[in-house]
């Protein structure tokens, strides 16, 4: 009894002490508890194997010899599988020996419409009886704050700011209701919650932990928050809670994701570039605090006494803050290119192979070849164009051997590949290729013989270069699908991109007009046999350290979607594959090397964090004007309409330098092409369940 006397009158002295200086222990131990769960959480995803070439088929040509026979098949190893195709020329036809070529064709996954229908319709579902009950729920809910504040604040006392049991809040909050909603949606709408299809026990129980840890975290954002005196501070708590149910959103999509195994990649020699990180995340707060004061001045001098403060934060800080990022450090960019000068193409010209890959492309793949042999003419060194036919079952190839008859300021050839995939006709082709350089062009892309794409290529006398992009247009001007294309090339391409590349926070190259060195390619294995190629080669590009760069001075012509069910097919494929692309990758955001490929997976995260719901967001909008009359969201429409207009002249003034006045009077439709985006998302969201691996494995 005495060492127990003892103990507890220690006890009372060590919070006695405590309590003099002012010190929470009780916070200590939370932050141990979350910082516990964080390093848990990081090991193991530390722990993905090492897998260089994860995902990759090499195809590679294989010499002949005594004994081989046609029908000679590995079939211990099917990517090693040996396979007879034919290489036409101008001068006649080769038959030659590939091996891998044709495995693992690129699978544009089930469409998964009604997962859209399934998982708007449930957030509604949810979110009516949240805002209905909206009093009686967060009533009970400030009893747990409370109790959280005295944990938090043990062995002091909670000052908390407002009364529990009060039925209004200081700041009314309906962002935590809205992410709960739609945390509630996704488990039903993906299966989570009814294992339809049938997830691993492992998986549903991440699944709800990661919703309980969630709500965890936001009982102690407000109960730290709601301590400190002043709205104003207290709104900008908001902000902290749209970013942490953001994340917390994303981390439980990704439960119900299966991709590809994660690879770990040793970055070459290049030295640290710790700026570029300082720089990203410096300038990222920076146009986070522009557009957040910008807002709350606004509002004040507008005198919008009734504007819901949480909802303005949320929609209209992210609209703000990312033109804000990339008009500040775009111009960097461009400084940083002039710093490095480069040789004139009359000192360094390479030579380059122009990669076509080609799947029934016979209306474009004549107009392709012929497009990139008149380039060929602007550019002093030595060009070879290699046609990978995947497979086509229309008059591809014949068309394209027709035309390589043609060439005259190039050489040319057409490999006829069995299917499998872009992929495998790229693969194909690189197999065959000679060029120092490896330039990508897409079988329906026309390069502009003026300017070409010449410019490209001076960019890799620079060591630390490793990709290179040139300016993309839409061919076509007539059609909506078209007009609502230039705007986002104008938006990401002229705008954002730079500003990407300018802090090594960009994620892709778009494949249809790109270029590597080819040694680097072949070493890596070439391009992953499943959707999203290009945003995943040119992150492993980055990841052994090279830099990127966007070619203004050479330019292609793409063919856009001529109608909605066409532009969806594309863009859920592309949704698909970057979540599948970004999902191998993201060791190098945890690894010692962060600057080199980590950023371009975090600014994706970031975006995917902005506008994750951004299509519910809307949804959630009028639930809440019609159940709870909210009339200060009108202003918040209000202040949208504003910031879209702020939005809209950088926008203008790209369009016109691309020479697409033409697409002015349709910027205030960006918007909605946006939500249409989100909700291809969406839809791809449904393709990534179980079963999905099997498509790319």
């Amino acid at each position: 009894m005495q060492f127990f006397s003892v103990l507890y009158g220690a006890l009372e002295w060590f919070l006695s002490l405590l309590r003099a200086i002012g010190f929470p222990l009780g916070a200590l131990l939370v932050g141990l508890g979350l910082g516990l769960l964080v390093y848990v959480t990081v090991v193991s995803l530390e722990r993905a194997p090492s897998t260089p070439e994860a995902g990759t088929v090499r195809i590679a040509l294989v010499p002949g010899g005594e004994g081989w026979s046609e029908d000679r098949d590995d079939v211990s190893d099917p990517t090693r599988r040996i396979t007879t195709v034919e290489v036409h020329s101008a001068t006649g036809t080769t038959r030659v020996r590939m091996s891998g070529a044709g495995v693992s064709p690129s699978v544009p996954g089930r469409r998964a419409l009604r997962f859209v229908f399934e998982l708007i319709g449930l957030f509604a579902l949810f979110a009516v009886p949240l805002l209905v009950l909206y009093p009686i729920i967060f009533q009970y809910y400030d009893h747990v704050v409370a109790l959280v504040g005295v944990v938090l604040y043990f062995p002091l006392k909670w000052p908390g700011v407002y009364a529990v049991g009060v039925g209004t809040l200081v700041v009314p909050d309906y962002i935590f209701p809205m992410y709960l909603a739609f945390m509630a949606a996704f488990a039903c709408a993906s299966g989570l919650v009814t294992n339809r299809p049938r997830y691993t026990p492992r998986r549903r129980a991440r699944a709800l932990a990661t919703v309980l840890i969630y709500v965890g975290v936001e009982l102690v954002i407000d109960a730290l928050f709601f301590t400190v005196p002043g709205a104003t501070l207290r709104n900008f708590a908001l902000l902290i809670r749209v970013l942490t149910g953001g994340l917390f959103m994303a981390l439980l999509t990704y439960c119900a994701f299966y991709l590809p195994t994660p690879q770990r990649i040793t970055p070459r020699p290049f030295p640290r570039d710790r700026a570029a990180i300082g720089l990203f995340l410096g300038m990222g707060v920076l146009a986070v605090a522009i557009s957040a004061t910008g807002l709350l001045l606004l509002t004040r001098y507008l005198d919008l006494q009734h504007i819901d403060t949480g909802f303005t934060i949320f929609l209209l800080v992210p609209v703000l803050s990312l033109p804000i990022f990339a008009l500040t450090t775009r111009p960097l960019y461009f400084r940083q290119v002039r710093r490095r000068s480069l040789p004139p193409l009359s000192v360094y010209h390479p030579s380059v192979s122009i990669l076509i890959p080609a799947y029934n492309e016979e209306e474009w793949i004549a107009g392709c070849i012929r497009s990139a042999d008149l380039a060929a003419a602007k550019y002093p060194g030595s060009v070879e164009l290699i046609v990978g036919n995947d497979g086509s079952t229309d008059r591809t190839s014949e068309l394209a051997r027709q035309a390589i008859a043609q060439l005259k300021h190039s050489t040319g050839l057409v490999v006829d590949l069995p299917h499998g995939g872009k992929s495998n006709a790229l693969n194909g082709a690189l197999a065959l290729a000679n060029g120092e350089i490896a330039l990508r062009l897409d079988g329906d892309t026309y390069i502009s013989e003026t300017p070409g794409f010449a410019a490209m290529i001076s960019h890799f006398a620079d060591p630390e270069v490793g990709g290179v992009q040139g300016a993309i247009h839409p061919r076509q001007k007539q059609g909506w699908t078209r007009k609502l294309r230039a705007l986002e090339i104008a938006w990401l391409h002229y705008m954002l991109r730079p500003a990407g590349m300018a802090t090594r926070s960009t994620e892709v190259l778009d494949g249809l007009f790109s270029a590597f060195r080819r040694a680097d390619l072949v070493e890596l294995g070439g391009w992953v046999p499943w959707n999203g190629e290009d945003s995943e080669i040119s992150i492993r590009i980055q990841r052994l350290g090279y830099r990127v760069r966007l070619e203004f001075g050479a330019l292609a012509l793409e063919d856009v979607p001529h109608d909605y069910d066409s532009l969806r097919r594309q863009r859920v494929r592309w949704s698909r594959g970057i979540i599948m692309a970004n999902g191998q990758h993201y060791p190098a955001l945890l690894g010692p090397y962060p600057e080199f490929g980590g950023l371009g997976v975090l600014f994706w995260l970031l975006l995917i964090i902005r506008s994750g719901v951004r299509s519910l967001v809307y949804v959630f909008l009028a639930l809440l004007i019609l159940f709870l009359g909210v009339p200060g969201l009108i202003y918040t429409l209000i202040l949208l309409a504003i910031a879209t207009g702020v939005r809209a002249v950088p926008l203008g003034y790209f369009l016109v330098k691309m020479g697409r006045a033409d697409v002015l009077l349709w910027i205030p439709f960006f918007p909605v092409a946006n939500i249409i985006k989100q909700n291809f998302r969406f839809e791809a969201f449904g393709t990534l369940g179980p079963g999905a691996t099997a498509e790319y494995v």
